[in-house]
């Protein structure tokens, strides 16, 4: 088992009009059989997978379907390739410029074009056997449930909720205590967070938690076990947009998601 970090500028962007911050992170780790022939890949990057749009009706993999389409077959021997998502929250892809005309023409170039490259990186990795293995599982207290002031200009609008419906809905469907479970695999230790998480956050969580615990490659695990909503720091939120309006936990959900990941996270401190 082997992980490499790089990062990839121009292949994602911060879709908020004020914020130009980047989680540009591409991590690979690679999984090969005692034979030396190749298992399994895991890829995290940062990118909503967003290319189509409402009126696709069709199931479709979107571009991460494409890259790990892509690597599987550049690949072969049976790999599997299994792509998850960072602190999305506020990210979303740059469009290749050979990308075609439809949506689904773009994502799949977006995913062909970034599995080629991933593989590249996947090549140089080396391997190592008997590498640390271990996992955490951290239960969260979240804050009361509540929907942003301008909600019904935002996310309300575009879902077609009202307050009344939210009034009942809430309760029902946002939990009062979540986790946040993390595992480590050799170098890689893969943070998850049941949600959205800004970039902001996210960059700041890994730096945290290579500094506490010296894994060389930590992640966000992104919408990990369940969707709580998106995670915003208390500025992101106060000055709105869709992400504050489907954030429902009001403005210290960021702090709170924060301090209950790092608290799962010394369990590997040194």
């Amino acid at each position: 088992i082997g992980t490499a970090s790089r990062h990839i500028p121009g292949w994602n962007r911060n879709r908020r009009a004020d914020s130009t911050l980047v989680d540009d992170e591409l991590t690979i780790t690679r999984i090969d059989r005692l034979d030396g022939k190749p298992l399994a890949v895991l890829v995290n990057f940062s990118a909503h997978p967003t290319m189509m749009s409402e009126k696709e009706m069709l199931f479709s993999g979107g571009w991460p379907g494409a890259l790990q389409r892509t690597m599987e077959a550049a690949i072969g021997e049976g790999v599997t390739v299994m792509y998850y998502n960072g602190a999305q929250g506020d990210q979303t892809t740059i469009g290749r410029p050979s990308g075609g005309d439809s949506n689904w023409e773009r994502a799949a170039q977006y995913g062909l074009e970034l599995g080629l490259l991933t593989v590249g990186e996947w090549k140089a990795i080396e391997t190592r056997r008997d590498v640390a293995f271990d996992f955490h599982l951290q239960p969260i207290d979240l804050p009361e449930t509540s929907w942003h002031p301008d909600f019904m200009s935002t996310g309300g609008a575009e879902y077609g909720l009202t307050e009344e419906i939210l009034t009942e809905l809430l309760p029902r469907m946002q939990p009062a205590q979540t986790t946040s479970g993390s595992v480590r695999l050799g170098d890689l230790l893969i943070i998850g967070i049941p949600g959205e998480m800004s970039a902001e956050l996210g960059l700041n969580l890994k730096a945290k938690a290579k500094e506490m615990t010296g894994i060389a490659h930590p992640v966000i695990g992104g919408l990990a076990n369940e969707w709580i909503s998106y995670i915003l720091t208390a500025e992101a939120y106060r000055t709105g947009r869709y992400e504050a309006s489907v954030s429902f936990y009001g403005e210290t959900l960021g702090e709170t998601m924060t301090t209950g990941a790092i608290q799962g996270i010394e369990t590997y401190a040194q």
